[in-house]
């Protein structure tokens, strides 16, 4: 392998572990603004106040929208359609610097609560979690992927430095 692949290969690593604009930009807004949602980020965008819009709010707005809503609700459930504008108005609150703990209330999320609560661990803890739990089985796949990427990379480039010590020994100094 010349020292150019080489240098790219290790080059590819190296840009895989620069911060995305989200680890950069804590309230980066990252909720795609399809066309079939602007009127909905519009409407939210004109809202005054500094709390998670309710439900009966959204569904009430809805409502009065015969139009979008018969766009939205075709392609999402009702369920689906009022708890991504609560988290999107969530996220535009946070963006606007207004509120920081704000939370969704909804029986599915106190279901995945423990679950997420788990995903937000830094790296550090990972070995005060349960051997069986999912967030310990994927950073355990994730370091082994690791390690196989090195140890081939390792290989590679054992190989050719031997090649390269033969070559010289071979033609002389």
């Amino acid at each position: 392998m010349p020292p150019s692949d080489v240098y790219q290969l290790v080059k590819s690593f190296s840009t895989d572990v620069t911060p995305s604009i989200e680890e950069k930009d804590p309230f980066h807004f990252r909720f795609q603004r399809s066309d079939q949602w602007m009127p909905v980020y519009k409407w939210l965008e004109t809202l005054k106040t500094d709390e998670v819009i309710k439900s009966k709010d959204v569904l009430d707005w809805l409502a009065q929208n015969p139009e979008i809503k018969k766009d939205l609700s075709s392609r999402h459930s009702r369920y689906h359609l009022v708890h991504y504008i609560k988290k999107c108005h969530m996220k535009i609150l946070k963006k606007k610097g207004l509120h920081t703990n704000i939370k969704i209330s909804s029986s599915r999320t106190h279901k995945t609560k423990e679950k997420k609560s788990q995903a937000m661990l830094p790296s550090s803890s990972v070995t005060k979690l349960p051997k069986d739990s999912p967030t310990y089985m994927v950073k355990r796949n994730e370091a082994f992927r690791k390690y196989q990427i090195l140890t081939e990379m390792e290989k590679q480039l054992s190989a050719m430095f031997q090649n390269q010590e033969t070559a010289k020994v071979v033609t002389g100094p």
